[in-house]
């Protein structure tokens, strides 16, 4: 069994070492991704306190720069970083300073830090790149376990260290052992979680949906308020009562009305929470203003909280720089081990027939 495993581990690891070499170092990289915007663009840098006014001025005025029909979502600028992202038709995107003024637009990866995350997520490829990526790391799961698995029966090899001692085959795969069974606990949390970013629909029906029961989605009709009529669904009254709807917690994001929804949607980060766009919803309607859905993500089974928290666990995108300096850390090391194994591998294959994997 063990020697089927190294053999499965080392053939599939060459297979996937330059995809994850590629991936991985673009992901420590995109951790940093915030910090970079703001380093160039001097607006996200200024001093900024979200209030409900605030915002909903922000919306208003983005909503009458670019219509409504071409607008899809903003995440809100915070006391950290001082811009709004507006989500728009057609693949375009934009940044807004803190009065709702466009200071960058761009179309796809038009910009430095939207290039490298298309690489990472989707190598440019759009959804067969994404697809790639996906399948990808359902493979280095496997990949990890058959590693691990043997790793044991050589774990007082561990001593040797983390770097490798000279360029020998059996140097080389030491290395790559020992810093694999260090980096193997976040590696997995980013395989995991970066498997349901890459296919969240089937995610959700694998996971999700055997668990919730018959009745799932009648508490989203609760704790409703009852305010309806003219003006009370504008964008500053809707961000008023999705505040009042969830005391204490912080509006995030909006999804706009227009003609493929007549509600606008609110996202709120309740305190304690990840998620930086808010998982907590309101669904106001525009026109009329009555409140039609609230969605309590602290309400909901441990295993959709989890599953929920996917993103900022992958993408590092909570206010923690412990974990921020985990993640870059972990990617910096799976390229390292990469490299490692890809040498080991292909120096062995040029070796005495004896000293090749199996």
């Amino acid at each position: 069994m063990m020697r089927l495993l190294r053999t499965v581990h080392a053939w599939g690891g060459a297979t996937l070492a330059l995809l994850m070499l590629l991936v991985s170092f673009t992901g420590a990289l995109l951790v940093w991704r915030l910090d970079y915007v703001r380093l160039v663009i001097p607006e996200a840098r200024v001093q900024y306190q979200p209030t409900v006014e605030s915002l909903a001025a922000i919306t208003q005025s983005v909503e009458t720069h670019f219509g409504a029909d071409n607008l899809r979502q903003i995440d809100y600028p915070t006391a950290a970083f001082a811009l709004g992202r507006v989500t728009l038709a057609d693949s375009q995107y934009a940044y807004v300073d803190v009065h709702g003024k466009v200071v960058a637009q761009w179309k796809g990866n038009g910009r430095w830090e939207e290039l490298l995350y298309d690489l990472h997520h989707r190598l440019l490829l759009e959804n067969l790149g994404l697809a790639i990526v996906g399948y990808a790391a359902l493979a280095m799961i496997l990949l990890l376990v058959a590693g691990v698995a043997t790793f044991w029966p050589m774990r007082k090899g561990f001593r040797a260290g983390l770097w490798p001692k000279g360029a020998a085959v059996r140097h080389l795969r030491s290395a790559h052992r020992n810093t694999g069974i260090v980096v193997a606990l976040p590696l997995l949390l980013s395989l995991v979680t970066g498997v349901i970013l890459a296919f969240p629909e089937q995610s959700q029906r694998l996971l999700l949906e055997p668990l919730r029961p018959e009745n799932y989605g009648e508490s989203f009709g609760e704790h409703l308020d009852t305010t309806s009529g003219p003006g009370t669904g504008d964008w500053l009254p809707a961000l008023q009562r999705a505040a009042k709807a969830f005391p204490g917690a912080a509006i995030r994001s909006a999804q706009f009305a227009n003609l493929a929804s007549e509600n606008r949607i609110i996202g709120l980060q309740q305190p304690g929470e990840l998620s930086p766009q808010g998982l907590n919803k309101v669904y106001i309607e525009a026109r009329e203003g009555y409140m039609d859905v609230r969605i309590d993500n602290q309400s909901l089974p441990w295993h959709e909280r989890a599953f929920n928290a996917a993103y900022p666990l992958h993408t590092s995108r909570f206010d923690n720089l412990g974990y921020k300096l985990l993640m870059t850390t972990s990617g910096l090391l799976v390229a390292f081990i990469s490299v490692l194994g890809l040498l080991g591998f292909v120096r062995s294959l040029r070796s005495a027939p004896d000293q090749r994997p199996s």
